[in-house]
């Protein structure tokens, strides 16, 4: 894993519009999150929102340099996106009120 590998994978454009769709996706079953709702509206938010952290997800780098972005599986995306949601949701959205 290099930092350029990350980095590649973090603008591909393909890699882009699938965690878009992979987020537009997951977000469909979660009408009431906050994220989700975001996702929803800007699916294009959602994945910027979400970029950092998959693109640095345990062994996706790895799996970029050694064959481009369609050597990272629908599930292996799906399981970073679920993995990551609630950090990416601290993150992105303010706190609840008081």
């Amino acid at each position: 894993m290099t930092y350029q590998d990350q980095a590649n994978l973090a603008t591909d454009p393909n890699f882009e519009r699938r965690l878009a769709a992979a987020l537009t996706t997951e977000s469909r079953s979660k009408v009431t999150d906050p994220l989700a709702a975001l996702i929803m509206r800007i699916p294009t938010q959602g994945m910027l929102a979400f970029m950092p952290f998959i693109s640095s997800a345990p062994g996706f780098a790895d799996k970029y340099a050694s064959g481009g972005q369609a050597n990272i599986t629908d599930g292996d995306l799906l399981s970073a996106i679920q993995a990551e949601w609630a950090d990416v949701s601290t993150v992105q959205l303010p706190p609840a009120g008081p």
